[in-house]
C-alpha cells in the first residue's frame, strides 16, 4: 500500500512539474519569440498588415503542426514594435477540439461565454500575464486561438476603445467642464 501511495505521489509530482514547465515557457514567450521583444530581432517574419500602432506578421516559410496536423495560419502581433499576441486560425473542428482539450489539461476549466448576437463561443484561460482565448463562431464556422501578453494587450485594447469612442455617435457631445442648457421636454 505504501508503495502505491508513493508511486501516485511521484506521478502527481511529475504531472505538476510538466504543467508548471509549460506555463513558465508560455510566460517567457511563444514559439521562441519572447513577449515584448522587438519585431526587428525576429528572423523570417513577413509584414502582413498594419493598424495604427499594431503590425501583424507571418512566417510564410513555416507551417506548424499539432500531432502531424498542419496549422499554417499563425499571425504574430507587435504593438509599438513589441511582441504582444499570436493568432492561430484553426481549419477544422478536429484541430479546435485538440487545442481545447490540451488547454483544459494544462490550464484547467476555462471561463466560457456565448454571444447570441454573433453566434460566437469564447473559452478563456489566464496564466500569469498571458490570456488565452479559443473562439468558435457557429454562424460562419470560423475558429481562432489567441495568446495575449496582458501588459501590452491591455494598452492595445485601451487605444482601440479610444478610437472607437472618437468615431462613435455621441448623444451628449458636451465638453467636460461645461454645463448643458436645460430645455424642458414635457411639462406636467
Amino acid at each position: 500500500m505504501k508503495t502505491i501511495v508513493t508511486g501516485v505521489c511521484i506521478l502527481a509530482a511529475i504531472f505538476l512539474a510538466i504543467g508548471v514547465t509549460g506555463a513558465a515557457d508560455l510566460e517567457a514567450g511563444f514559439l521562441g519569440i519572447q513577449w515584448a521583444s522587438p519585431a526587428a530581432h525576429q528572423e523570417g517574419l513577413t509584414r502582413l498588415y498594419e493598424r495604427k500602432n499594431v503590425v501583424y506578421y507571418i512566417q510564410p516559410n513555416i507551417v506548424h503542426t499539432i500531432n502531424e496536423t498542419p496549422v499554417p495560419n499563425v499571425v504574430y502581433g507587435f504593438y509599438e514594435h513589441q511582441f504582444f499576441a499570436v493568432y492561430i486560425k484553426l481549419e477544422s473542428e478536429e484541430v479546435f477540439g485538440k487545442f481545447r482539450n490540451y488547454l483544459k489539461s494544462q490550464y484547467g476549466i476555462p471561463d466560457k461565454s456565448f454571444s447570441m448576437k454573433t453566434g460566437e463561443t469564447v473559452y478563456k484561460w489566464k496564466q500569469g500575464e498571458i490570456k488565452i482565448k479559443l473562439k468558435t463562431n457557429e454562424e460562419n464556422y470560423r475558429m481562432k486561438l489567441g495568446f495575449y501578453y496582458l501588459p501590452l494587450s491591455k494598452k492595445v485594447n485601451e487605444e482601440q476603445m479610444e478610437i472607437f469612442h472618437g468615431r462613435s455617435l455621441q448623444f451628449f457631445p458636451i465638453e467636460k467642464d461645461e454645463k448643458p442648457e436645460l430645455i424642458p421636454l414635457l411639462r406636467f
